[in-house]
């Protein structure tokens, strides 16, 4: 329980530590005065002033913000002010924070490929688990058989293996495979799997280590984090159009999570964290009052019209989606305690 404890902690500062040292590096370099860095929010634990800049650790993990001379109403105008910054450095201090999550992310991704993990051999048509109960175990396919040919098409990989038995209209399909050296012929009838949604006799293909080096990693990281992120945004699309279920967790859920992915190992938390960071990263673009898309949306206004928007007005729409997004988090917060309650 305190090893998975420390982990959700560990987490929430791999996911928010980041994210507001992107925004306090970018406000320094673009010249602006940073009056507070808080890592956590609530009563302050401990904490120092160095320069100009008053650093923080408060009682909770689960969030922190970055305080830059200029941003609330009824601050006085100076040099290092937000407000009298360019456009283009106001854009890039709000779109830091999210930009450090991403970069985070493809990190922890590309470190994943570098200690190694478990994947499946798709480069070739052999299988390595045969289902029990299944049409493959019926027609006596086994482990290490090697499928050269479906219904006298050749198979080079997995996903011809896969294509062939998917689009099949037999009922029977002639598979011929290599055996210790032996070629032979079986037979196997097709299942209609509504989980998988598509034909399927029961195979599954062979499990192999793989470990790449920094530059591919690195490269793979990026395109995973790409992956990732055209994800979520087909999934919310889903969400908003009603053919996903709508489906949040709060700090609740994360932390279940957690604990889950260090049962499994450290390559599923880092996994998790990456995963997380991504979601974070982008969650926080989203043009939602309060949140730095929020703020990035009211810069792009700013920039149509040619003119800043009423500061003050600006901050009261914040302040109300901050109320909403609170209510949210404890709502979610409420249904991942039903959820595990209900569960237990």
């Amino acid at each position: 329980m305190i090893v998975s404890a420390l982990f959700v902690i560990l987490v929430f500062v791999l996911l928010i530590l980041p994210h507001e040292i992107g925004h306090f590096l970018m406000a320094k370099a673009c010249g602006m005065k940073v009056d507070r860095f808080s890592f956590g929010l609530g009563p302050r634990l401990w904490g120092f002033k160095r320069g100009e800049t008053e650093y923080s650790i408060s009682v909770l993990p689960f969030g922190g913000y970055v305080k830059i001379a200029g941003m609330e109403p009824g601050e006085e105008a100076s040099e290092g002010n937000f407000r009298k910054k360019s456009l283009g450095k106001r854009i890039l201090v709000l779109g830091a924070g999210s930009g450090t999550n991403y970069l985070v992310a493809i990190f922890l991704f590309a470190l994943t490929f570098m200690i190694g993990f478990y994947t499946f051999n798709l480069e070739e048509a052999i299988i390595g688990e045969v289902t029990q109960g299944s049409p493959a175990e019926g027609s006596s396919l086994l482990p290490g058989d090697k499928i050269i040919e479906v219904g006298n098409k050749s198979i080079d990989s997995w996903e011809d293996l896969a294509l062939s038995i998917k689009n099949s209209e037999e009922g029977v399909l002639k598979f011929k495979i290599q055996r210790k050296g032996e070629i032979f012929e079986v037979k196997v009838s097709p299942i209609f799997y509504p989980e998988a949604g598509r034909k399927m006799v029961g195979i599954a293909p062979v499990r192999v280590f793989k470990r790449e080096g920094p530059i591919v990693s690195l490269a793979k990281g990026a395109q995973e984090v790409f992956v990732l992120t055209r994800a979520i945004l087909l999934a919310i699309w889903g969400m908003i159009t009603g053919r996903v279920p709508v489906q949040f967790s709060g700090p609740v859920g994360i932390a279940q999570f957690v604990g889950e992915s260090v049962k499994m190992g450290l390559s599923s938390f880092i996994l998790l964290t990456a995963l997380l960071s991504v979601n974070l990263g982008l969650f926080n673009l989203f043009p939602i009052p309060a949140l730095d898309g929020g703020r990035l949306l009211f810069l792009v206004l700013e920039g149509i019209r040619g003119k800043p928007l009423d500061l003050q007005k600006e901050e009261l729409v914040h302040y109300i989606g901050f109320l909403v997004l609170i209510s949210l988090i404890l709502l979610v917060t409420y249904q991942d305690i039903l959820r595990l309650a209900i569960k237990d």
